[in-house]
């Protein structure tokens, strides 16, 4: 399902920056324009705005800059992620002068100050697996639902694709809860969390040392000094337990991490927003089973639960986030 904001025509340029700044304008698709409104194309429905449903998506391929850079090196690009000054690009095996072509045409056309090809990701902290094509300078900010990032895209994975849940974590009540993030990266989940939600304390646990040295960073940048606190450690030795009204599980391949999460709660219960990948033939089923199993074992029972997808995955496997409340056995 695609979705448009739709906006008055005189109001259509504001609120397209501020669609951008959010981290939600999807410019593969064309704006629209329908009897004095403008449909600005979003990934996901945003509360905010009217949304609707755009039930016949034209996909532009961002069309107008793909073109350009196609008349400057020969070479069309549709699949591009841009964060701040940096823009990441995929495309096949070249020779080496035909690579520096297409880094000077899609630094001159999108107008940022490095380009880098994007490979992949590897290792047990997802690494970027890249390659700098035009440009030297890597660092970054990159701007998402108001919150700032710092960091180095040839050294640290952005998922675009988890926008949608971030900005969704964003807009839960949370006043005066604790809540503990064990994967939390740079900031991804504990950063908007402590800004919008009203959470009293958000402990952040990352393992990777220079994803917690821009955790750090973009917690200072973000001016949340007094409301997060990093942790430096694999979240199973270094997570603080018993103090959670919250536990959050944004990354993938989580279930070992479950009994954990389970330590971290509060003994009066709480709410884990449990991830993970699942076959789509049981998205539905088994992460409920996991959690109730888990719940048992460390003296909870799982009272009410919601799950969603948060995007494909792979072929037949989708990425599944559950929201289980959990309370104590009687």
């Amino acid at each position: 399902m695609y979705f448009c904001v739709k906006v008055p025509k005189n109001t259509a340029e504001e609120i397209r920056k501020k669609l951008i700044e959010k981290g939600v304008f999807d410019f593969d698709r064309k704006v629209k324009r329908l009897d004095g409104f403008v449909l600005l194309p979003v990934k996901v429905c945003v509360e905010e705005y009217e949304c609707v449903v755009d039930k016949n998506p034209i996909f532009s391929l961002r069309n107008i800059p793909s073109k350009k850079i196609k008349e400057l090196c020969g070479i069309e690009i549709d699949s591009w992620e841009r964060y701040g000054d940096v823009v990441l690009i995929k495309f096949p095996d070249l020779d080496e002068k035909k690579i520096k072509e297409i880094g000077k045409a899609v630094a001159e056309v999108l107008d940022v100050k490095c380009v880098l090809w994007d490979m992949g990701i590897e290792g047990e902290f997802r690494e970027p697996k890249v390659k700098i094509i035009y440009g030297n300078i890597t660092e970054t900010v990159h701007t998402e639902n108001g919150i700032k990032f710092k960091f180095d895209p040839t050294k640290i994975m952005f998922s675009s694709g988890n926008v949608g849940e971030r900005i969704r974590m964003s807009k839960i009540n949370m006043e005066g809860e604790v809540v503990v993030d064990m994967f939390a990266g740079i900031g991804y989940f504990s950063l908007p969390i402590a800004k919008y939600t009203g959470a009293k304390r958000v402990y952040a646990c990352e393992k990777n040392p220079v994803a917690f040295r821009y955790l750090c960073e973009n917690v200072i940048l973000n001016n949340l000094e007094r409301k997060v606190i990093p942790i430096i450690g694999d979240n199973r030795e270094v997570a603080p337990e018993n103090v959670a009204d919250r536990v959050v599980m944004g990354y993938i391949k989580t279930e070992k991490f479950l009994e954990k999460a389970m330590r971290v709660l509060k003994k009066g219960g709480g709410i884990i927003h449990y991830h993970d990948v699942f076959h789509k033939s049981v998205c539905k089923i088994q992460p409920i089973n996991i959690l109730k199993n888990y719940g048992k074992k460390y003296g909870f029972v799982l009272k009410e639960y919601q799950i969603r997808k948060v995007k494909s995955y792979a072929p037949n496997l989708n990425h599944m986030v559950v929201d289980a409340v959990f309370i104590p056995q009687k």
